[in-house]
């Protein structure tokens, strides 16, 4: 059974708990934000759309955050054996590569997505639909960090 030493991975657990305390208020700052801008227009049933719409897309996207997170996790536990071959840390180093492939992809596709949303002023439908993207993506990275800190705390477990 090989040893492991954690400790990077560990530091790793406190850095993504520090994301997700300022990923929670960025989210509870940009829904005061939108709900408020949504009772000035004298509409605020677009805020509650727009939760169902984060709702939604967040229910779609759990499973996937969640294998991306305990494979990331097992990665990361993989990587955190004593006395790795240069051929097992190069396997680590293009699993992490994947894993990080995924991540970009998901970050493009939110930012693709909130560019094409029309301004508001052309499109009156648009600002709701902007707030459940920004919910969503919120959301969806807070999940990940969550997924990620609770597969190695797992995974950790079982190693020891």
């Amino acid at each position: 059974m090989p040893s492991f030493d954690f400790k990077k991975l560990n530091r790793t657990m406190i850095i993504y708990r520090v994301v997700q305390a300022l990923l929670l208020l960025m989210l509870i700052y940009v829904a005061y934000v939108f709900q408020s801008r949504f009772a000035m227009i004298g509409s605020p049933e677009k805020f509650m759309y727009s939760l169902k719409i984060t709702i939604m897309s967040q229910l779609i996207a759990i499973y996937p955050i969640y294998r991306l997170a305990w494979r990331d996790a097992g990665v990361e536990i993989e990587g955190s054996a004593i006395g790795l071959t240069k051929e097992e840390l190069s396997a680590l180093r293009k699993k992490r590569l994947l894993g990080d492939l995924w991540k970009f992809s998901a970050v493009a596709f939110f930012l693709a997505f909130v560019t094409m949303v029309p301004d508001a002023k052309k499109a009156p439908g648009a600002s709701h639909v902007l707030a459940g993207i920004l919910f969503s993506f919120l959301l969806m990275c807070l999940s990940y960090f969550q997924c990620f800190n609770f597969s190695a705390k797992k995974r950790m477990k079982q190693a020891s």
